[in-house]
């Protein structure tokens, strides 16, 4: 999720109550709808989750009444809100540390076969799995939310099985996806990590020396459209509308025999994203996990 600076400052402030297995999902929806950070009321310790339904607290620095409707009604459509529940009208307020209280709740978990995420304050690994070090901060994409999770379960297979020459990892946010490659894969495959946002490659760059691959990939603030030459690999884990504008130069730049990864969007936008994909790439996965989808599409070989 992306978050604020860690100055002080006035936010908007509206409360969901949702079901606590969901809360993770839900603050998705809302960062997707504008919210700049969410997170748990009254929450001081990983346990606290195992109450049954939680307040979660979404962040904007403003937000219309009717634009909040709309966000209650995406999470109720998606089965988010615990049954009955109001939504706590939006009010100003000074930042209470949120951030902090949700880096607090990152603790190692797994993804896929072979993944383990950890944060550097609780570094811990497993037999069989490789471990990526994130440190959260302002860019999306430690790996909790369903579409990383996607992202780099399908990344996950396509490295291992396929060993790409070239990867691509646009709007790469924290690098977690890139560094994945380049731990799973070969070091010496050529991994190109691209972002306009200047803090999200800062941060990027500082995951990657966590990981030891900063010489093993080359992150950029280049533009998509300004690239052209091809990649074995792409991987575009962003906003449904984001991936519609790109598609043209997403499209263009996959190799022949090459693989796209998509994800980002809810399960309900994936039709009109896999419209745009699907000439003239086909689509060989469509997986969807707790209501957000990830689509891998392939380009013919010569």
């Amino acid at each position: 999720m992306r978050r604020a600076s860690a100055s002080r400052r006035s936010y908007t402030r509206a409360i969901f109550r949702t079901h606590a297995h969901l809360a993770d999902e839900a603050a998705g929806i809302l960062v997707a709808g504008g919210a700049i950070g969410c997170a748990i009321a009254g929450m001081k310790l990983p346990r606290a989750r195992e109450q049954k339904t939680v307040a979660l607290e979404a962040y904007f620095d403003s937000i219309s009444a009717n634009d909040l409707s709309r966000l209650k009604l995406s999470l109720e459509q998606a089965g988010m809100l615990a049954d009955g529940a109001a939504v706590e009208g939006a009010r100003r307020i000074v930042d209470p540390g949120w951030s902090t209280l949700w880096m607090k709740r990152f603790g190692p978990f797994r993804v896929g076969r072979r993944i383990l995420i950890v944060p550097p304050w609780k570094r811990a690994s497993e037999p069989g799995r490789t471990t990526i070090v994130v440190q959260p901060a302002q860019a999306f994409g430690t790996g909790h939310h369903p579409t990383t999770a996607g992202a780099l379960r399908a990344l996950e297979s396509i490295v291992i099985a396929h060993a790409p020459k070239s990867v691509l990892d646009a709007g790469t946010g924290s690098g977690v996806l890139a560094i994945a490659a380049a731990l799973l894969g070969h070091r010496a495959a050529e991994m190109v990590a691209i972002d306009i946002d200047p803090t999200a490659l800062e941060n990027a760059r500082a995951n990657a020396r966590l990981n030891g691959v900063e010489k093993s990939i080359r992150f950029s603030p280049v533009p998509l459209a300004s690239i052209h030459r091809h990649f074995d690999l792409i991987v575009a884990n962003i906003l449904s509308g984001t991936l519609i504008e790109l598609a043209p130069h997403l499209k263009r730049i996959v190799a022949p025999g090459g693989r796209l990864i998509l994800g980002g969007f809810l399960a309900d936008e994936a039709d009109e994203v896999l419209s745009h994909y699907r000439s003239p790439l086909r689509c060989l996965s469509r997986k969807t996990h707790r209501g957000w989808t990830t689509l891998v599409m392939a380009r013919a070989p010569r």
